[in-house]
């Protein structure tokens, strides 16, 4: 009787479940299922052996060949989607219902060159940059990575395949320290190549570490400061460490879930390939097919870094001003070097990380606020909620600022406002407001 019921009640949920999918699924022309499959099998170039738990994707041609911004991971309404799947020990994959269509097979293994990492190589676009067609020499290197993909064409109820033979990486290995000796752990790591930004060519970040390219995360040092890249095709490299600071605290709740404090310090450098903190100075070095460089050690200047303190104050009266933001910004490229929005808790700043050379200090429109605390909702820890009421507006002010040591007690003096930042103070509370009372 009891096995009875279960079935029964198995029976109701499914014709449950069918009867909301029938309500959910469009019936306008509705497209019939393919019976088509694709299968193959997977294996490494150099070892001749299968490529156990490779990743598998069949990929509608029409997205890598479209010249568009890129997104590998999505293709068109029109088109089919991307499929995917892992490939067993005997390196053998299989797709069922696929719909009818050309497909590349591509097939992901750590350690060795994905196509879609060749692909971005190929058509060489910094992502930092608003797209732009290919030129001819991006088109032609592209299309010879495309010829070198597995493709296979899709007829409606008929099977097809294809096999993958993976090429097998050039690596780059090596250690960061601190130029105290100690191993630098934790930081991430960052393989640039030069891409075309801008009609420029600059260093731009490869990226290995996407979760569609099918790659581990190869990106973080570990505790004794080393690391290491595979799978990067041949070619012109430098390596980039980011060391990098931030003072937003965590509240992690008995439940699982987690809150941030807002308004906190960010720290950032970058050092790259040869131990500069300069791009322009960058030592780049060339891997060859299936090279496994080792050596490419940075040295961070910790022991030159300096901390810079200080406080927004009033050009009228001299009074220290408790909100707003603060940029230093390095003079000889230009590059951002730390930011800081002041908080309820400290109206001072304080920049770390800061090496030796000229800088700009800019504080963009600050203000005197007052800072009423909100009643905590709940029983668990977590930062205070505040509602701010502005009282006086300041102007923006900018002044140079020589770092040769750590540097207290500075201070920006900003003045009052002009009528045009007055203005477009007023109109962002207004639109504020108006998104505020806008019904939902």
């Amino acid at each position: 009787m009891k096995l009875t019921r279960c079935l029964a009640l198995a029976l109701l949920l499914c014709s449950a479940n069918i009867d909301a999918l029938a309500q959910t699924t469009p019936s306008r022309n509705p497209k019939p299922v393919s019976s088509s499959t694709v299968t193959g099998r997977v294996f490494f170039a150099d070892t001749r052996t299968p490529a156990r738990k490779a990743r598998v994707y069949l990929q509608p041609v029409a997205v890598l060949e479209a010249d568009a911004p890129p997104n590998r991971t999505f293709a068109p309404d029109a088109a089919p989607v991307t499929a995917s799947v892992e490939a067993q020990f005997d390196g053998s994959f299989s797709f069922s219902h696929v719909s009818p269509a050309s497909y590349y097979v591509i097939a992901i293994c750590p350690g060795y060159m994905s196509p879609l990492i060749q692909l971005l190589l190929a058509e060489s676009r910094s992502r930092y940059q608003e797209w732009k067609p290919l030129g001819p020499e991006q088109k032609k290197n592209r299309d010879a990575v495309l010829r070198s993909i597995a493709r296979v064409e899709v007829q409606n109820n008929l099977a097809a395949s294809a096999d993958v033979m993976l090429e097998r990486g050039a690596a780059v290995s090596g250690t960061i320290t601190y130029d105290d000796g100690s191993p630098a752990a934790g930081l991430k790591i960052n393989l640039l190549s030069r891409m075309d930004q801008s009609g420029k060519q600059v260093w731009s970040t490869v990226e290995l570490n996407s979760s569609f390219f099918g790659l581990t995360d190869q990106s973080i040092t570990d505790d004794r400061g080393s690391y290491r890249i595979c799978g990067i095709p041949p070619g012109n490299y430098a390596v980039e460490v980011q060391l990098e600071f931030s003072g937003v605290k965590e509240y992690d709740s008995p439940s699982g879930g987690s809150t941030f404090s807002s308004n906190e310090r960010t720290a950032l450098l970058n050092i790259y390939s040869g131990s500069t903190p300069h791009i322009k100075d960058v030592a780049d070095f060339t891997l060859q097919h299936r090279e496994e460089r080792t050596g490419e050690d940075i040295m961070i200047p910790i022991s030159k870094l300096h901390t810079v303190k200080g406080n927004i104050v009033s050009a009228r009266d001299g009074h220290v001003i408790n909100s707003g933001n603060v940029f230093l910004t390095n003079t000889l490229d230009h590059s951002l070097s730390a930011n800081q929005t002041l908080t309820e808790e400290d109206a001072s700043f304080t920049f770390s990380f800061i090496l030796e050379g000229d800088y700009s200090l800019t504080a963009p429109m600050s203000f005197d606020v007052d800072f009423v605390p909100l009643p905590h909702i709940g029983s668990s820890p977590g930062p205070l909620q505040y509602d701010i009421h502005a009282r006086h507006m300041y102007g923006s002010a900018s002044m140079p600022l020589h770092v040769d040591g750590d540097i207290d007690g500075l201070t920006i003096a900003v003045p009052e406002p002009t009528p045009k930042e007055k203005q477009f103070y007023e109109d962002a509370v207004r639109q504020q407001q108006q998104r505020d009372t806008a019904p939902q």
